[in-house]
């Protein structure tokens, strides 16, 4: 279902819904092709569809919401804010991947956005994510959306071809 149509800075429309049965294969496809890059994620293997699956299945009890982003009727990306629990269940974590052709377009910037306001109407009081030191595009979107540099973990990302990347923990305070 649509949530929101917005423009990018290249004058392309893009509709913004939450994810849903019908997105899992797209969804899939594209995050798989980020992990191949080997430089935005943690992740090494890919994911399958029955992950996907068992999350659209049952829902996240805890609130989780996940964004999808489409170009041109094709998924560009997706963006979540998953909310940690107990004593941090005031505290949302939130991960975004975009495919290689709609980077630089500020869909990535949108995507954040929204999740920021649904974060602030659903009572997080605080949303946190961490990303690769050498994701310099990354980092400058992060800051944009008003988000500050909390921790470093050094040395905490090892690459295929043996080099290192410190590992950036940023927050956004949501209360004052």
């Amino acid at each position: 279902m649509l949530y929101k149509s917005v423009t990018l800075k290249n004058g392309k429309s893009a509709s913004l819904s939450w994810f849903g049965r019908d997105d899992i294969d797209e969804v899939v496809e594209v995050l798989n092709s980020v992990i191949h890059e080997q430089k935005y994620l943690l992740m090494n293997q890919d994911v399958d569809r029955s992950d996907s699956e068992k999350y659209v299945d049952t829902g996240d009890p805890n609130g989780m919401r996940y964004l999808i982003a489409r170009v041109d009727g094709k998924v560009a990306g997706g963006a979540t804010i998953i909310p940690l629990s107990n004593k941090e269940a005031h505290v949302a974590h939130l991960a975004i991947f975009l495919h290689k052709n709609y980077r630089n377009n500020g869909l990535g910037t949108i995507l954040i956005t929204e999740l920021i306001d649904v974060a602030r109407k659903s009572g997080f009081e605080i949303i946190q994510l961490s990303t690769f030191s050498t994701n310099k595009r990354a980092m400058h979107v992060y800051k944009k959306c008003g988000f500050k540099k909390c921790g470093k973990l050094t040395r905490d990302i090892k690459y295929a071809d043996g080099t290192y990347a410190d590992r950036i923990m940023l927050e956004l305070i949501l209360t004052s």
